[in-house]
This record gives structure tokens, sequence and C-alpha cells, in this order.
């Protein structure tokens, strides 16, 4: 399980390392219920109360998060693998504190 956990957080951090490198070119100033959608895919991420963590995930043609997928989150205070629950709600699978 732990190779599978590791496996999963190895590639959602390549994805989103490839997708920002190739449109890197702007910087924006996010804040707690910003939203943004990567181009061209079904990814996207935001900035969440109450650690202002952002998260990162698959969304639907509604822009809410897939039941069953994973997703990443981070802060300044952990960074964690999230399991979407049957209504859409993340539900930490591991955590690691910085």
């Amino acid at each position: 399980m732990k190779k599978l956990v590791l496996g999963l957080v190895a590639v959602v951090v390549l994805l989103f390392a490839a997708t920002a490198g190739a449109v890197a070119e702007k910087v924006l100033k996010l804040g707690v219920g910003d939203v943004v959608f990567v181009k061209g895919s079904h990814l996207s991420c935001s900035i969440a109360n109450p650690y202002k963590q952002m998260v990162c995930f698959k969304h639907d043609a509604s822009g809410h998060a897939i039941p069953g997928t994973f997703g990443a989150t981070t802060s300044d205070k952990f960074a964690a693998l999230v399991r979407f629950n049957s209504k859409g709600k993340p539900v930490i699978v591991t955590k690691k504190a910085n």
C-alpha cells in the first residue's frame, strides 16, 4: 500500500511539474476561495481553509472533484495525498508535516 501511495504522489508531482513548466509565463497571487483550471485538462487547484492549503484534483464538467479519484494538497505546514469520497469531499490518505 505504501508503494502505491508513493507512486501516486510521484505521478501527481511529475504531472504538475510538467504542466507548470509548460505554462510558467505568469505568476498569480491566489487567496482563499480562488480556483485555477489547468487549460487543456480536467485538472484544477483551489485554495482552501483552514490552513490556506492548495488542493489539486481531477474535476468533472461542473468543476467539482470526481468521487473516487486522488488529489494532492499542500500548505506551509504539511503535504498530503487525498482521496475524494462519494460526496466529492477530500479524505486524507497520507500526510507529512513540513
